[in-house]
């Protein structure tokens, strides 16, 4: 069949036709017999006709950009555990809209001022380390990892089993949003898919919203734990503390289980250190804290601990926080277990904090953290850079 003659309305309305019927660019130029596509753009915008949007699909392309990406991502179940945990506390789960393709991609970032962590988890899921960190305004750089597109939805269903609380309901949203390519077509931002009153702590500020309810869960029965208070006490007879403490000798007993409280503590934990002035002794604590009560409470758990009972309160604006902490004896047998999967600046507290506390994770007098762990040797324990005083300069 003849091309109409250009200019007429035969031609117009021919040009429409094939254009809507048209699946891909290269159709389009075929059927309307033109050398080149560059001449059916130029007709699309000089008549501000809307490119049809299955021409960016480009499904060969797809196939062809993805055929690197394994169907298995993380092979071992340490692994996936390992990534679940540090994905749990310190990965972001969102959206990325594109606008050369109009598609939205699945991004999984993780941002840490501690690199290592961040080399670990881009040797799990496949992907080169960053060379360089970025800039954080007036704090540290951070060093930042992404994974996106299919490699992100991957790794995410492998992970998904051991997600707890929100996260676990970011993942499932996410998961039947971009599947099956970890992609969907058109503009979607975070709250589109992630909507504030069904995810009310993917932000650390925001103020109660319409029909809000503060939640207050319900502590479990108290497990093996005396809890610090008695544990700080108790310094007269320290032969007798496994007993009277009710202090097992192995806290965690499944290997997947230390994985998984390893990295959590990777990301969202911190050693410190707490002074009881009746005893004159100064006692290492684990402490977990987050805005999510799930993670604090599964950590809880597996610890011997019992599950805190309501969030602590925050400056106006900010989320109330979840937190319980390990001190002592305790803590020190969690440390020794979960050592082996910890990387970075928080492999090097964990060996200062055995060097410092006796076996029983006591330290006889008061000790300060900036004494167990000074800025000069430790200096990503704070988000700013430490500035010497003159005396320390020697």
């Amino acid at each position: 069949m003849a091309r109409p003659p250009f200019g007429s309305p035969e031609w117009l309305a021919n040009f429409k036709e094939i254009v809507r019927t048209s699946k891909t660019t290269k159709e389009a130029v075929a059927r309307l017999g033109y050398a080149h596509p560059s001449v059916v753009y130029y007709h699309l915008k000089k008549f501000d006709i809307e490119r049809p949007r299955v021409w960016d699909e480009r499904p060969s392309l797809r196939e062809f950009m993805q055929r690197k990406i394994p169907a298995i991502i993380i092979p071992t179940t340490t692994g996936r555990r390992w990534v679940a945990g540090l994905t749990q506390g310190e990965g972001c789960i969102q959206a990325r809209f594109y606008t050369r393709y109009n598609v939205t991609r699945l991004n999984i970032d993780v941002s840490m001022a501690d690199p290592e962590p961040v080399f670990k988890f881009s040797d799990y899921v496949g992907l080169s380390r960053p060379s360089k960190p970025v800039k954080n305004h007036d704090w540290k750089p951070n060093w930042h990892k992404n994974v996106s597109g299919l490699r992100a939805f991957r790794v995410l269903k492998e992970i998904r089993q051991f997600l707890l609380g929100e996260k676990l309901k970011e993942a499932e949203r996410a998961l039947a949003f971009f599947a099956p390519y970890g992609t969907h077509s058109g503009c979607y931002g975070n709250r589109d898919i992630w909507p504030t009153p069904e995810f009310p702590w993917r932000t650390k500020r925001r103020g109660p919203w319409p029909g809000h309810i503060e939640a207050t869960f319900s502590t479990s029965p108290l497990t093996l734990s005396a809890g610090p208070a008695l544990e700080s006490r108790a310094l007269s007879n320290r032969s007798n503390l496994n007993l009277r403490w009710g202090v097992p000798d192995v806290i965690i007993p499944e290997t997947d289980d230390r994985v998984w409280v390893g990295a959590l503590f990777q990301g969202e934990g911190c050693t410190q250190t707490h002074y009881v002035k009746v005893s004159d002794s100064t006692t290492i604590d684990l402490a977990v804290r987050m805005t999510d009560p799930e993670p604090v409470f599964r950590f809880a758990d597996l610890c011997g601990l019992s599950r805190p009972q309501r969030a602590r309160k925050r400056p106006e604006g900010l989320q109330p926080i979840w937190a319980t902490s390990v001190s002592g004896l305790r803590a020190v047998r969690v440390l020794r277990e979960i050592l082996p999967f910890l990387v970075g600046e928080k492999r090097r507290e964990v060996e200062r904090a055995f060097e410092v506390f006796d076996t029983n994770g006591y330290y006889r007098g008061r000790i300060f953290p900036i004494d167990v762990w000074p800025p000069e040797e430790f200096p990503l324990r704070r988000r700013r850079y430490y500035a010497p005083k003159s005396s320390d300069k020697g």
